[in-house]
């Protein structure tokens, strides 16, 4: 017997269908998602639905409140007595007539203005809300691709859109979302399936949580999510022997498991590798010839290292970590001595993480607006043009090329336009 939550599902386009509703909050993905969520969809008056899913999707369905579906910007919000209990597969509709369903939905009345769960919910803490959109002059805007972003992150809940829009007005127009836990990766999908050809999924368990997280039922899953077009990358997965919050066992065997599903599906790694750097090389070791591209997560590692990654092709993720005074240092020391080549690098923002902190003398005007959204401690991906001009002023560079350049190594190792029409194509077939 396991727990749902029932959404109220608002502003629907006319004639829409159970199967649209499905695809757009990709209740259709997985075998998981397709046998324990059920939609019930009004018939008259037509224009709202109720969704039933897993009491762990809760926040991913919220997350979606105000993304638009066909010409429709929907609403999302929880339906009064909210919770449910279900077993098995089992068709809700098909077992209350639209007689007795009609009336007691079109009694309910909902606000989008507080739609989250009351104080003994555990989720008691409530995400910011929306801030005002910094606008920058035209010919300061550069064209990134932030590759490493956690917006499925629950202090995004709020205002998602957002910060999505921020993003594009500073000139990121396309994000790759991380997958961190089973989770995390399902949310993930869901929103990428909501932003087609703005945000892109990666999928995998990172090692902080396999301890808790990995097993048989957890790998099938992050499997078949991987198959999806909008997933690009397996990732954050890796290995961590700085914290050890999982034994250094289990997260071996989870990233053996994962970095064999990369090879399966011939899809990027997003890799995450802290005090780890052999046993990291010699789990990689075991497919060679097999893999596919290798992005090195938000290095935070030795000059040495890097040098031993770009020596193997692998390309290094950089983010607001190179702004850090003395942990940053020997990142912004293997730009300076030409270890890292401009053709492996790629930036992230990590966000909500790694808030590119530097020094008041090091920003423009520009970037001081940008760095003053994260002033509740909240890195946002609109910070990214900053660890853009650093990475510029390490090599000695315009931050025009670095963003060029970091662009043009993410769309080729992501291959982003063949995933955009796999995208299409697979919405196309589901209308």
């Amino acid at each position: 017997m396991a727990t749902s939550r029932r959404f109220y599902v608002g502003n629907l386009p006319p004639k829409t269908s159970k199967e649209d509703l499905a695809h757009h909050f990709g209740l259709d993905t997985t075998p998981y998602l397709r046998s324990s969520s059920w939609i019930e969809l009004a018939v008259e008056p037509q224009g709202f639905a109720f969704i039933n899913v897993p009491e762990h999707l809760s926040n991913h369905l919220l997350q979606l409140n105000g993304t638009k579906l066909h010409d429709k910007f929907i609403k999302v919000q929880p339906a009064r007595n909210s919770r449910a209990s279900y077993s098995g597969r089992v068709s809700i509709p098909s077992m209350i007539p639209p007689s007795y369903l009609i009336p007691q939905l079109a009694s309910y009345s909902y606000d989008t203005s507080n739609y989250y769960f009351p104080k003994n919910s555990k989720n008691r803490r409530r995400p910011q809300g929306p801030n005002d959109v910094v606008n920058i002059p035209e010919d300061r805007v550069l064209q990134l691709i932030d590759v490493g972003v956690n917006l499925p992150n629950k202090v995004f809940a709020r205002d998602i859109r957002n910060v999505i829009e921020q993003a594009g007005v500073v000139g990121i127009k396309q994000m790759i979302l991380t997958g961190n836990t089973l989770q995390m990766s399902q949310s993930a999908v869901l929103q990428a399936k909501a932003y087609p050809r703005v945000l892109f999924a990666s999928v995998g368990v990172h090692p902080h949580f396999t301890e808790k997280e990995w097993n048989s039922k957890t790998a099938k899953e992050i499997e078949e999510l991987a198959k999806d077009p909008v997933v690009v990358a397996i990732g954050e997965v890796g290995l961590d022997f700085h914290k050890n919050y999982s034994s250094e066992k289990v997260q071996i065997e989870a990233f053996t498991k994962q970095v064999a599903i990369a090879c399966e599906v011939q899809k990027p790694l997003l890799a995450h590798e802290r005090g780890s750097h052999q046993k990291f090389i010699e789990v990689l070791s075991q497919f060679s010839g097999r893999l596919p591209s290798i992005v090195i997560h938000c290095f935070t590692g030795s000059v040495s290292e890097m040098s031993a990654y770009v020596s193997m092709g692998f390309y290094i993720g950089i983010c607001g970590f190179i702004c850090k005074e003395v942990p940053g240092k020997a990142l912004r020391d293997a730009l300076k001595e030409g270890v890292l080549p401009l053709d492996r690098i790629l930036l992230e923002s990590n966000a909500p993480y790694m808030t590119p902190n530097a020094s008041d003398k090091e920003l423009d005007d520009v970037c001081k607006s940008l760095l003053k959204r994260c002033k509740r401690g909240r890195n946002e991906p609109c910070t990214l043009p900053i660890v853009a001009h650093i990475v510029a002023k390490c090599l000695g560079v315009d931050a025009e090329e670095v963003a060029r350049a970091s662009a043009e190594n993410t769309r080729r190792v992501f291959d982003l336009m063949a995933s955009q029409s796999a995208s299409q194509d697979n919405k196309d077939l589901n209308k």
